[in-house]
């Protein structure tokens, strides 16, 4: 498939985002040659999201509007759309392969078929591997990306009444931590400084019953120094006293977490199926944690409108919201997904009164993250590691976007810069290098 030119398209969750990056080295090792513009492209790749019912009409769009625009392009569908509707997929024109999630990591070698065809199948415990693709990890400098995914697991043994990832997924499978350890190592050696601990539910990464999420990360610190480690999104189950602690301790890991927090209703969470027995005990471990390390990034995934939810419960959200101290978030109206418990709930929330708390909690969020980054302004020093040469960009430990501009540094290279003004329009910080007084 020499100069047979693949545009890659993502739609959805980070995982989506960091599964295309993997699969970008896979096919250039395959030799095919990646375009980012699909007017141009040989194949299409899209990897698709349904979630909720907005991702999954924005998915179908961007089909038909690819089918459209490039006709010359055969277009292979992946992800989650694929695993949930396949027939209806392959039969939308200039769709040529559809591959469901069980069949994902086979992509490079079911494009050898030109005449396409249809890929799925069920997802099981026992018989479904975690989607990888074999990690060619180019040097940073010759790839788009400067930090490294590494996909730890995949799918979820949680029943939330609202989700239809688990069906999607399947249930949760674990890499071998040999694997991953392997994996980290070649993306040490190609010169990568920041490993992104990815998958669908990292909390649930296990090898055994007595090995999991905390004893991968101190195995691959164990691996170098020259490098950090950040994890993806946490279930506030996974926030053990223990795991918070390795965050605000090590300076290797990004004090930075991403909580798939939801709804800080009780009672929310009660019809959601995610009860916590500790509920107060976490609200109150968050708290510490963010008093302990107040330049922490926390982030959070919240959905509001779920059924039966209440104005009075949709305040308690945003009272702890603000209490825990969130600097920023991901707010989703509840959209009903069929085949779950709660699209046939009693009391759904009007559209109007889920835009409207949508918009209130966007704003509180807002609004704190601005809080957030002005008390570090002209004051911590952070680190990041150059993404693009010049201007220089990068992300700091915390989750900062930072641009500065009229200053120029090699790529993938550590650089120690000094916050001086929030653009809330672009979400970024302007910053300087910072030198250090002789």
């Amino acid at each position: 498939m020499r100069n047979t030119t693949v545009a890659l398209k993502s739609i959805g969750c980070r995982t989506n985002q960091e599964e295309m990056a993997s699969l970008s080295a896979a096919l250039r090792a395959e030799g095919y040659s990646l375009v980012k513009n699909s007017s141009s492209a040989d194949i299409i790749i899209i990897n698709t999201c349904s979630v909720t019912g907005h991702t999954e009409s924005k998915t179908k769009r961007l089909i038909k509007s690819l089918a459209k625009n490039s006709s010359g392009a055969k277009i292979m569908v992946t992800g989650c759309l694929a695993q949930q509707v396949p027939e209806e997929l392959i039969r939308t024109r200039g769709v040529c392969w559809v591959v469901g999630n069980a069949y994902k990591k086979d992509i490079p070698a079911i494009l050898n078929n030109k005449n396409g065809g249809l890929h799925h199948s069920a997802l099981t415990r026992e018989k479904t591997p975690v989607a990888l693709f074999n990690n060619y990890p180019l040097t940073p400098n010759g790839e788009w990306r400067t930090r490294f995914p590494v996909k730890i697991q995949e799918g979820c043994d949680f029943r939330c009444s609202y989700c239809i990832v688990p069906v999607l997924r399947g249930p949760s499978r674990s890499v071998s931590r040999s694997d991953i350890i392997k994996t980290c190592e070649m993306s040490f050696k190609a010169g990568y400084k920041e490993i992104v601990l990815t998958g669908t539910h990292i909390g649930q990464y296990a090898q055994g019953k007595k090995y999991g999420l905390i004893d991968l990360m101190d195995d691959i610190l164990a691996v170098g120094q020259d490098f950090r480690l950040r994890l993806s999104s946490l279930d506030p189950r996974d926030c053990s006293d223990e795991l918070l602690r390795r965050i605000e301790n090590n300076k290797q890991i990004c004090k930075h977490i991403h909580i798939n927090a939801q709804s800080f209703s009780p009672e929310v969470l009660k019809g959601m199926s995610r009860e916590y027995e500790e509920y107060d005990l976490l609200i109150r471990r968050l708290i510490s944690f963010h008093q302990r390390c107040p330049n922490a990034g926390i982030g959070g995934d919240f959905i509001v409108g779920f059924p039966g939810e209440t104005e009075s419960m949709f305040e308690s959200t945003l009272k702890t919201v603000e209490q825990v101290g969130f600097n920023y978030g991901h707010v989703f109206r509840y959209s009903k997904r069929p085949g779950t418990t709660a699209a046939c709930m009693d009391n759904q929330v009007s559209e109007k009164e889920k835009t409207g708390r949508s918009n209130r909690l966007r704003k509180c969020l807002g609004a704190m993250r601005h809080e957030f980054i002005d008390k570090q302004l002209d004051t911590a020093i952070h680190t990041i590691v150059v993404e693009q040469e010049n201007p220089i960009t990068g992300i700091t430990s915390n989750y900062i976007r930072v641009e500065i501009p009229r200053a120029h540094a090699g790529r993938n290279s550590w650089q120690n810069v000094i916050l001086k003004k929030y653009l809330p329009e672009k979400n970024r910080c302007e910053a300087v290098l910072y030198t250090k007084e002789k």
